[in-house]
Formats: C-alpha cells, sequence, structure tokens
C-alpha cells in the first residue's frame, strides 16, 4: 500500500468517525428529550380527549394520530403525572412510568443502593451467558466501565 493510499483510506476512516460521533451524539440528545417529548404529546393528547365527546377518543385517536391506545395512555399518563418524576432526567419512558407508580427502585435509593442493584443486575446476566462468553463479556464490561471512569474524571 502507497503513502497515497493510505492517505485516501484514513481519510474515509476520519470522516466515517465523524459521521459516527455525529450519530452517537443525536442518539444520546434524542434520549436525553425523549421524556420531555412524550410529556408534551401526553399534555396534547389530554387536552383532545377533554373536547371530544364520550365514545369520541378511540376512533379520533385511530384516524389522527398514528400510535396505540396503550401508547397515547402512557404518554397521557406521565403528562398528568409529571411532578412525580424529573423531566429533565436521562430517564427512560419505563423508568419514568415506574416512578410515578411508585415502583421505581431508583426513587428514594441513593447512590450505593443503586449501584448495588446494578452490580446484583449485571452479575446475573453474566450468570445466564455460556460459559465460554462470560469472561470475554467481563472483560468487555470493565473495559467500557474504565472508559466511563476516564470521562467522568475529565468532567470534573
Amino acid at each position: 500500500m502507497t503513502m497515497t493510499d493510505i492517505a485516501k483510506s484514513n481519510t474515509g476512516l476520519e470522516d466515517l468517525a465523524t459521521r459516527i460521533k455525529t450519530a452517537h451524539r443525536a442518539v444520546r440528545d434524542a434520549a436525553k428529550n425523549i421524556v420531555q417529548q412524550v410529556v408534551i404529546a401526553g399534555q396534547a393528547l389530554n387536552d383532545a380527549k377533554a373536547k371530544l365527546g364520550h365514545g369520541e377518543w378511540l376512533p379520533w385517536l385511530e384516524r389522527h394520530c398514528d400510535l396505540s391506545e396503550r401508547t397515547a395512555h402512557n404518554y397521557m399518563l406521565l403528562a398528568a403525572n409529571r411532578v412525580k418524576f424529573a423531566i429533565d432526567a436521562d430517564l427512560t419512558l419505563n423508568q419514568a412510568l415506574r416512578q410515578i407508580r411508585g415502583d421505581d427502585p431508583r426513587g428514594d435509593d441513593g447512590p450505593a443502593s443503586r449501584y448495588d442493584k446494578a452490580q446484583a443486575t449485571l452479575i446475573k446476566k453474566l450468570g445466564k451467558l455460556l460459559p465460554q462468553d462470560v469472561e470475554d463479556a467481563a472483560k468487555r464490561t470493565i473495559a467500557e466501565l474504565e472508559t466511563a471512569i476516564a470521562a467522568i474524571k475529565r468532567q470534573e
């Protein structure tokens, strides 16, 4: 491979790395905004339901909103209970729903307790892997944890 070939190859890889990083940032940003967007949609759904007469809600939802009744219900529930969880937190929809239903283990537990639960979950999941895959999975997890620790330290 000539120096020109290497330069061309690296340029292509640099472009790909840029695209990957941009897409990854978009994923992280979307995750941060998901609960906020659900609350906005849920409030609009609550407002629409209040304007419709008895028996008109589900047909209207099916014709106009392109989402299931269950999804609409969850959105509306989150909007109606938005004071029970931190909208700006990086929550998944399920985590926010568990918080408002009172069965979120993160609710009143401190960081140490949350860590213990995460560790127990990880060990349980490792136990479900095939014996030949456990060591590789553990090594990958350790490497990712070390990367996360380094990133946290850079933020300090």
